[in-house]
């Protein structure tokens, strides 16, 4: 059975053999020993602390497929609550000449800073063997369902910076034909630097717009472009509600999506309802079921069953044995 839940630290090892498999392309993942065990540290304090305000927390998911984790995700609370972060901002300016008689509109690329406090969706990465079969939709979309849970622990908005456009052979056009000649740097460096803080940026950058016509045709064609890989995250996410906002990153130049927590479909679509346990259900339901609890939080997607009067939910006992729940406990229905 495909489950996720919340990391542990017992899931160390699991999490270093787990990385191994992700591209440099991937660098929000860890990859030392030091920075898993942040993370899992990070994401269990997060966890654990009493104030239900968002303070740059974080939480950490792993899902199993048959007790083998193969994929990871996160989410990041009050992102730029300190510092602003820092995007480009694709905007229309014109030009205009009295004498002359003419007026143009012009596309151009200006840095943007986000003094708003968000939360980030982040780190999604399944092991390439276990990709398909609705893997991918469950490790993204849980968590929704644990902001759906825990709405009090985020932020109103919602952030995805999509990762950026890269060729075969792993080259960003973005990045070799434009913004790297502002960091002396290579681009894995930069984008580890800016991981957690990149108000570095503003002290690179000039603040003059940057003509779009006038950027090398490489860049204009990538501009706020998905790398390949990404697609199917994008896809699932503006199903979800999550829009472009016009915001790209600065170094990559992949795109921003944003949405309001408390209108994404699935957060406005949570029910809980008591289990009950039963060896054969109607299969007249399938879809998210969770336990909601924040020490013990897990998703599944299976088949379950709703009692006519529409109070209880029957479950079979695989089912509830992956939730960690017991008959008569609450689970999270959407």
């Amino acid at each position: 059975m495909k489950v996720v839940r919340l990391v542990r630290g017992s899931d160390f090892s699991s999490l270093q053999k787990l990385v191994k498999f992700a591209d440099k392309g991937m660098t929000t993942m860890p990859k030392t020993k030091e920075e898993i065990a942040h993370r899992i540290q990070w994401s269990e304090s997060s966890q654990s602390k009493k104030s239900t305000k968002p303070n740059q927390d974080s939480y950490l998911f792993v899902l199993e497929d048959n007790q083998r984790i193969v994929g990871l995700s996160a989410i990041y609370t009050s992102v730029s609550l300190k510092k602003p972060s820092v995007f480009f901002k694709v905007t229309s300016t014109s030009i205009e000449s009295k004498s002359l008689k003419f007026k143009k509109n012009l596309d151009v690329l200006t840095l943007h800073l986000c003094n708003e406090p968000y939360s980030e969706l982040g780190t999604l990465f399944l092991k390439p063997a276990f990709r398909g079969k609705g893997r991918g939709s469950l490790l993204s979309f849980s968590r929704l369902i644990f902001m759906a849970a825990h709405s009090k622990r985020f932020d109103p908005t919602a952030f995805v910076e999509i990762r950026g456009f890269q060729n075969p052979q792993g080259s960003s056009y973005f990045w070799d034909s434009f913004s790297s000649s502002f960091f002396d740097l290579d681009f894995f460096s930069a984008d580890k630097v800016s991981y957690i803080d990149n108000h570095f940026i503003t002290e690179s950058i000039p603040k003059f717009p940057f003509i779009i016509e006038h950027l090398p045709k490489k860049v204009q064609g990538v501009l706020g472009k998905p790398h390949p890989n990404a697609l199917p995250a994008y896809s699932l996410l503006t199903k979800q509600g999550f829009c472009p906002n016009g915001l790209i990153d600065v170094l990559d130049g992949g795109p921003c999506l944003e949405a309001h927590i408390p209108s994404i479909p699935l957060v406005k679509s949570a029910r809980r309802l008591p289990i009950q346990i039963k060896r054969n259900i109607k299969s007249d339901h399938f879809g998210f079921i969770a336990n909601p609890s924040l020490q013990s939080f897990a998703v599944v997607k299976e088949n379950y069953e709703i009692d006519r009067s529409g109070q209880t939910i029957y479950v079979q006992e695989k089912v509830a044995n992956a939730l960690g729940l017991v008959a008569g406990e609450e689970a999270q229905i959407h």
